[in-house]
């Protein structure tokens, strides 16, 4: 089992979208703390970004990274793919 922790920036995101996106996020995070980490939608990111991997939720980008060692999932970001790569 894995802690999803989310940084300051991403729970803003968070808690200032409606209550559907909320719960598809929510259903996105069982999958992270399941540990399931092996899903079309997830992708390695390269670049600036290298390390880190984001998950494809229709327009929205979940930007996270992966601590094995603590058995935890940050969320780095969540945004609009039109800002998730600037």
């Amino acid at each position: 089992m894995f802690v999803v922790k989310l940084t300051p920036q991403s729970e803003k995101v968070y808690r200032r979208v409606d209550a559907k996106t909320r719960a598809r996020f929510d259903r996105v995070f069982e999958l992270f703390e399941q540990g399931e980490f092996r899903h079309p939608n997830i992708r390695a990111l390269r670049g600036e970004l290298a390390g880190s991997l984001r998950y494809r939720l229709g327009k929205w980008r979940i930007i996270f990274r992966i601590d094995y060692e603590r058995k935890e999932v940050w969320i780095e970001a969540i945004t609009t793919r039109g800002g998730a790569y600037r």
